[in-house]
């Protein structure tokens, strides 16, 4: 009888430790995600912040937008990190949960004048990545 209670015992203080270690391992999954995006959203965030306040402006769409070397290559710094975040979101490393939050400012941010002129320069870049080149022509599309 005693034996039986010392196997439940052990059985019992292995489950109980199988648990805290999913528990555990799925808590950092998921504060690995969020730090994850949050750097990124940084990242972005700075490198907008760079650029002119004209940039965000929908007006004046018509034609060719002129931009310095350094605006063209901070609007191709943006856009090549919302496509790593794209791709870590992709392959699971950020929760869709929390993509969720930031996808609508990404989405507007990619449909404005200027994004749209350099992304049609740097598009063919993601030939092979139909899933970010199909998310793109879908925000495109959305804003014609």
């Amino acid at each position: 009888m005693l034996d039986h209670i010392l196997k439940f015992m052990t059985l019992g203080t292995i489950i109980v430790g199988i648990t805290a270690i999913y528990t555990a391992l799925h808590t950092n999954n998921r504060r690995l995600g969020a730090d994850i995006f949050l750097r990124y959203s940084d990242r972005i965030s700075d490198l907008r912040r760079r650029l002119p306040t004209a940039a965000f402006h929908d007006e004046g769409a018509d034609g060719t937008i002129e931009m310095t070397p350094d605006e063209r290559r901070i609007v191709h710094e943006v856009i090549f990190s919302i496509f790593e975040l794209f791709e870590l979101k992709v392959h699971g490393f950020i929760p869709p949960g929390i993509w969720k939050i930031r996808e609508p400012d990404i989405e507007r941010v990619l449909s404005l004048p200027v994004f749209q002129q350099e992304l049609a320069v740097v598009k063919v870049r993601f030939v092979k990545h139909p899933r970010f080149a199909a998310w793109l022509d879908q925000i495109g599309q959305a804003k014609a």
